[in-house]
């Protein structure tokens, strides 16, 4: 369940050299500098030490100055944490690349265990910063690297505090960002589509979050159909088709939204059925199948959506005829559109 894209330790930045630079940034006075004041506020609330580690954009530096400051103590380290997640949170308008730096920071302090436990609350509240930061349109459009490693990480520590909601949340964030880096980092939306579906696809998470779960998928189907994802790593598009296909036809989160449901069935049965899925992943197109046709007969699903049967057969004969898995489709066919459409209004 906790798959998580490999997490690249950000080059060191001189210490001395960025705070200098950046503490020039931060003086900016006089009405127009609103949020310089709430930034320098929230700046100001740190130890010296750590403000400096911040500032630096150093996250091997923001790391040691919590590490020394905690003294080994779980719930001063969470609050430190939260600290700094909540600093860089206010930094993010003026200098985002720090931001992400001290969010990645704070998020790799409070994943150990001992921290969760002693800091339930704290370490959720720096998850949820965390996610914010992550979502935001400068970091995902100028930092895409440093996005796609802040989002591993922030799906590392949702799912160290085991609260599903939380999970279901930041998971939809996550493979949020993901959709928006199909274009330029490909790999990195693949791997966090990836993670994020695994996340979502237990008991728990079905259970307390249906609609979250089913949210998850609905957009990891929409990046798993496109050829170019597809032809990068076909391995792991097989595993999220037949995964998302088991979070889909749960009755909990089938019952969320029908319509739903079966569009992201339809778009993950396009998916493993194209030829470069297929034949790098043949298994994956077995699950797939095999899920949809106990799906059609599943009575719960039957029930909620009386029309789910019907429905789930069109998609396996794509409209064509043919045996199910033995035609080529790269693309949505005209049932994935239609259901797309009925997604989105309901």
């Amino acid at each position: 369940m906790r798959r998580t894209i490999t997490v690249i330790a950000a080059g060191l930045v001189s210490v001395a050299v960025g705070t200098a630079a950046l503490a020039q940034q931060q003086q900016g006075r006089g009405p127009q500098n609103q949020h310089g004041g709430q930034q320098g506020s929230s700046m100001n609330s740190l130890p010296p030490a750590l403000q400096a580690a911040v500032l630096s954009g150093n996250p091997t530096a923001i790391d040691q100055a919590i590490n020394t400051l905690a003294g080994g103590n779980p719930q001063r380290m969470a609050s430190l944490a939260e600290q700094v997640v909540t600093a860089a949170e206010k930094l993010l308008a003026t200098n985002p690349q720090a931001a992400i730096a001290a969010a990645s920071a704070a998020l790799e302090r409070v994943q150990p265990q001992q921290v969760v436990s002693s800091s339930p609350s704290q370490v959720e509240s720096v998850t949820t910063i965390a996610a914010r930061i992550l979502v935001s349109p400068v970091v995902v459009a100028q930092f895409p690297t440093q996005a796609a490693e802040l989002g591993s990480r922030v799906l590392a520590t949702a799912t160290a505090t085991n609260n599903p909601t939380l999970m279901a949340s930041a998971a939809n964030q996550v493979v949020s960002v993901a959709e928006k880096l199909v274009a330029t980092q490909p790999a990195a939306a693949i791997a966090l589509a990836g993670a994020a579906v695994e996340s979502v696809k237990t008991a728990p998470v079905t259970n307390s979050a249906p609609q979250g779960a089913l949210s998850v998928v609905t957009t990891a189907a929409r990046i798993i159909v496109n050829p170019s994802i597809q032809a990068i790593n076909p391995q792991v598009v097989g595993q999220i088709a037949a995964t998302s296909v088991q979070v889909a036809t749960n009755p909990a989160v089938y019952a969320s939204s029908p319509n739903a449901a079966l569009a992201v069935a339809s778009n993950a049965y396009s998916a493993a059925s194209s030829q470069s899925v297929a034949a790098a992943n043949p298994n994956a197109l077995s699950q797939v199948v095999q899920g949809l046709v106990q799906a059609s007969k599943d009575t719960s699903l039957n029930v909620v959506n009386p029309t789910n049967g019907v429905a789930i057969n069109e998609i396996l004969e794509k409209k064509t005829g043919q045996p199910n898995g033995d035609q080529k489709v790269d693309q949505p066919n005209e049932r994935n559109n239609e259901l797309d459409d009925r997604a989105s209004a309901s």
